[in-house]
């Protein structure tokens, strides 16, 4: 797992060293991160794209097909051979934005240890690279606009109104917003898909219809869920991300 934090760790401490503020590092390197893996994840943005545009051509082939699902399957993949896509593709982006996720919040969590004294100043450098290593009387700031990293939204519940909910409101419901946004961005092709699906008595069509509808706000509910016992930095990595993922789908559904 060290392979894989390490870079993240540098990275973090490099541009913590840069701006002083590990809030800021946090923002630049999430940005860095999506735009290093945006020519991985492009082909699978404008895949699932064009898949979205097929569905009622899909439908189609399932209403000619009927309860054939030997025959559907092959006329299906003979179609995506056709149309030079591959059906699994869509799920790349999500399974890269969580495997990510994990590596960052690890990274994330020793940087912040050792600020909070949790972790020792060993266990940090020996991740380091010999130009980005800490002294010993290193002092660490994990302050950002007026509010603790490590802190998080069910530590200030209760505490009274403070600046500091209006921040981690924004990051939190604000990350939540982005995520239904992306998910709204499929809703055109799944009412198109919704009309074809009325025509039809086919129950499985009708399951997965209802599956993608509530997958538009549950994400977004999971979002907040899991959201609530992050800490202010990983819900600022979190925010960064999801937005910068909405504008790479955006980009995506404007491409030719």
């Amino acid at each position: 797992m060290n392979v894989f934090i390490s870079p993240f760790v540098n990275a973090l401490m490099w541009f913590y060293g840069l701006f002083g503020n590990l809030g800021w590092s946090v923002i630049t390197v999430t940005i860095l991160i999506k735009l290093i893996l945006f020519p991985i994840i492009w082909p699978s943005l404008k895949s699932a794209k064009k898949m979205t545009e097929l569905q009622p051509r899909l439908k189609k082939l399932q209403e000619k097909y009927g309860k054939d699902k030997e025959g559907l399957a092959k006329a299906q993949m003979d179609f995506y051979k056709e149309e030079g896509i591959n059906p699994l593709s869509g799920c790349l982006p999500n399974l890269l934005q969580v495997a990510v996720l994990i590596i960052f919040f690890s990274a994330f969590n020793l940087v912040l240890g050792v600020m909070e004294g949790k972790n020792k100043l060993a266990d940090l450098n020996s991740h380091l690279i010999p130009a980005v290593k800490v002294a010993e009387n290193f002092k660490f700031n994990q302050d950002f606009m007026g509010m603790d990293l490590a802190t998080t939204p069910a530590k200030l519940f209760g505490v009274g109104y403070s600046f500091n909910w209006i921040l981690v409101g924004i990051l939190l419901l604000g990350s939540a917003l982005l995520q239904y946004f992306s998910s709204k961005l499929m809703m055109p092709a799944i009412k198109t898909d919704e009309k074809i699906i009325k025509e039809t008595k086919d129950k499985e069509d009708d399951m997965m219809s209802m599956m993608r509808t509530q997958s538009l706000y549950m994400m977004p509910a999971m979002t907040v869920f899991i959201g609530w016992s992050f800490s202010v930095g990983m819900l600022l990595y979190w925010f960064v991300n999801s937005a910068v993922m909405l504008g790479q789908q955006l980009m995506a559904n404007k491409a030719k």
